[in-house]
C-alpha cells in the first residue's frame, strides 16, 4: 500500500520499479489505476512482482483498463502464459509508443513468440 500511496501522490513520476515485490491480487485494480492516471510515466518494471497465478490477470488488467501511455514495460519472470498471448499482441499492434517490452522467464511458448512480430 505504501508503493501505491507514493505513486498516487507523485503525478511527475517518470520512471517505477517496483521489481521483485509481491502484489497481491486485491492490488491489481488500483496498480492500474495509478499507472494510467501518469501520464508522465513512461517506464514502468514489474519484473517478479506478483504473487504465483496472478501475472496473467496482471498484464490484462494494465494492458486492457485505460489509455497505457508507456513506452518501456517489464513484465519478466511473472508466470505470464498463453493465456494472454492474444491480447499482448492486439495491444502490441495497437501502441506504437511502447518501444520495449521483457517477458523473459515467463511461461509462454513458441507459438506465442510468433504472434508478437506479427503485431509490430
Amino acid at each position: 500500500n505504501a508503493i501505491l500511496d507514493i505513486v498516487e501522490s507523485n503525478k511527475h513520476l517518470r520512471k517505477l520499479e517496483i521489481w521483485k515485490n509481491w502484489i497481491g491480487n486485491q492490488h491489481i485494480e488500483r496498480l492500474c489505476s495509478a499507472v494510467h492516471t501518469h501520464a508522465a510515466l513512461v517506464a514502468l518494471d514489474l519484473g517478479e512482482s506478483f504473487e504465483p497465478s496472478i501475472g496473467d490477470e496482471m498484464l490484462a488488467a494494465l494492458l486492457t483498463s485505460g489509455v497505457l501511455m508507456l513506452e518501456k514495460l517489464d513484465m519478466s519472470s511473472n508466470n505470464i502464459t498463453s493465456a494472454v498471448s492474444t491480447l499482448l499482441a492486439d495491444f502490441l499492434a495497437t501502441n506504437p509508443r511502447l518501444k520495449e517490452l521483457n517477458l523473459g522467464g515467463n511461461n509462454l511458448n513458441d507459438s506465442d513468440a510468433a504472434l508478437i512480430p506479427t503485431a509490430l
